[in-house]
């Protein structure tokens, strides 16, 4: 099995190595982008062969939740999971993202990649 590749965008270097660190576990390849324009950047680099995104919401020099909706309207079947430790989970649509509160576990984000990855098959 080849392996899958996740991007994995936060501003904030530790958040990325807890997430890396998470993914890597799970057999993950894991591209790290400090903001949406680096992650735009890796996403038309890598199409469709990107399997997963995790994108802080709210960044220095970016916004994550105009990142992932330009990602949605070119890759609409790749899922997505938002962290924050601001925002409310109840204000995205939850057809479209996962969303897991700040401070996290790693199974409360490996249960968001599992549903995510389910909503995404069906749109297949």
């Amino acid at each position: 099995m080849p392996p899958r590749i996740s991007l994995v965008v936060d501003d904030e270097s530790s958040i990325r190595a807890y997430v890396k660190a998470i993914l890597e576990r799970e057999q993950f390849q894991i591209i790290e982008a400090e903001d949406g324009t680096q992650g735009l950047h890796w996403v038309e680099k890598l199409g469709d062969a990107l399997d997963l995104i995790v994108s802080d919401i709210q960044m220095r020099g970016g916004d994550g939740l105009t990142f992932v909706c330009s990602v949605r309207e070119s890759f609409p079947a790749v899922p997505i999971i938002l962290v924050s430790g601001f925002a409310e989970p109840g204000k995205y649509p939850s057809t479209s993202f996962e969303f897991v509160q700040k401070p996290f576990r790693p199974a409360a984000l490996l249960t968001a990649i599992e549903n995510a990855t389910k909503k995404m098959e069906l749109r297949k």
